[in-house]
């Protein structure tokens, strides 16, 4: 896979993403702290009314000993309240019917040391969720016990406000990153998209001046080669002979040069058809045969994976013998250069690994580049034609490299039709 490079973490994108990271910590934990202050808040109030009620009905209580009075006491927060002695008999019930009854079975005075009242939530039998306020009375010197059972529904609208609150700021947050993702994914898109044409641009250009000068060279470096051919048939000197020999040497690599211009520059239309992808690795095998034995390099080829692809069979064999040469002059002696494929849904992955001196990391995004070389006699066109064939096949390339353990090119490529 391509080497990670931190040119493609942009600093305005990453400054929006923390932005946006730190507004959402902050709006959320400004709604998680609403939501966890409401229920006290709701208890408050409750406590609050039960403590003006308490405070209504024992002065009440107090003008009136037989507690008449306390029928006047109403509230719409109010589900009823009952006055009672110590042993938990019921002196006074909203509901008439009750009094003299028991609170209930299990009923017992609680301790109210401390805040002078006991509050609680409790459900009643019809399934209601309630307030119990108990607190004592003083009526005519004799103690008793106040009841208040009040509905929670007013107070507890500020709960289920913090509520609603927190599940709208969770949506809108969710609806926010998921905008705010796709206008990410649009615009790194469109960025890219900029920059390829930008690059088409500028291979364009460089395409067309490679073209001119290659046409250029061509006529008078053929007539250089072929003068001094002349020369080394003619000569009697074996040293004037060496010289006419190197000026061949030096012309025939100047003929390779421009042959890659062109062939980066103006390539031959593809041919796409189904190809023996099998068949095809083995003529490149056998053309390199040689050159493996002669630096101790072991080809292998792994038998298993192979099928059809579609490709433009004779660019194929163009881009594998550039990729798997280069493979073998990297490898040291004893070293070993290998093929194999494997299918991946409807591309088969054609991994080509050696074991040589590796890439430096920081060259990696680079290697692709018309021109980019390390080596002192390369023109830097090899791996930018590799690319560029298998991009007019619909395939893909990728490289890996850790330094001193070789590195691996991985091609995609489409499966024929026929492929098994």
């Amino acid at each position: 896979m391509p080497g990670f490079s931190p040119t493609r973490w942009h600093s305005p994108g990453l400054w929006f993403l923390t932005a946006g990271l730190l507004f959402s910590a902050l709006l959320g934990g400004f709604g998680l702290n609403n939501y966890r202050t409401a229920r006290p808040i709701a208890e408050g109030t409750l406590r609050g009314l039960a403590l003006t009620l308490a405070s209504t009905i024992e002065a009440l209580a107090n003008q009136d000993v037989s507690l008449d009075l306390l029928r006047r006491v109403s509230s719409p927060d109010i589900a009823f309240y009952s006055v009672c002695d110590e042993g938990g008999t019921q002196v006074f019930h909203t509901n008439p019917d009750l009094v003299g009854s028991p609170v209930s079975p299990n009923f017992t005075v609680p301790d109210f040391a401390g805040y002078g009242f006991r509050e609680s939530r409790i459900t009643l039998g019809t399934g209601e969720e309630v307030f119990e306020f108990l607190t004592p009375v003083h009526v005519a010197g004799q103690r008793l016990i106040l009841r208040l059972v009040l509905h929670t529904y007013q107070a507890d609208a500020v709960v289920r406000r913090s509520q609603a609150g927190l599940t709208v700021l969770g949506a809108l947050l969710a609806v926010g990153w998921g905008l705010g993702g796709l206008v990410f994914v649009y615009a790194r898109r469109a960025s890219r998209h900029r920059q390829e044409m930008a690059e088409q641009k500028h291979l364009a250009q460089l395409g067309t001046l490679s073209a001119v000068l290659a046409h250029e060279v061509r006529n008078p470096l053929s007539g250089i080669k072929g003068y001094a051919q002349l020369l080394e048939e003619v000569l009697v000197r074996e040293e004037d002979r060496w010289f006419a020999n190197q000026v061949v040497t030096e012309a025939v690599r100047l003929e390779e040069l421009v042959n890659d211009l062109l062939a980066y520059a103006q390539p031959a239309a593809a041919r796409i058809e189904s190809i023996d992808l099998r068949d095809v690795v083995e003529r490149v095998f056998a053309l390199l045969e040689q050159r493996a034995a002669e630096g101790e390099v072991r080809l292998v080829c792994n038998p298993e994976g192979w099928t059809r692809v579609m490709g433009d069979a004779d660019r194929m064999r163009q881009m594998l013998l550039n990729l798997l040469l280069n493979a073998v002059q990297a490898t040291p002696v004893g070293g070993v250069v290998s093929v194999s494929a494997y299918r991946q849904g409807g591309r088969v992955q054609l991994v080509l690994r050696d074991s040589g001196r590796g890439i430096d990391p920081a060259d990696l995004p680079r290697i692709f580049e018309p021109f980019f070389t390390r080596s002192a006699r390369g023109s830097g066109l090899g791996l930018a034609i590799c690319k560029k064939i298998v991009e007019e096949m619909n395939g893909t390339i990728e490289v890996s490299s850790v330094p001193g353990r070789g590195s691996v090119f991985t091609l995609g490529l489409p499966v024929a039709g026929d492929g098994p």
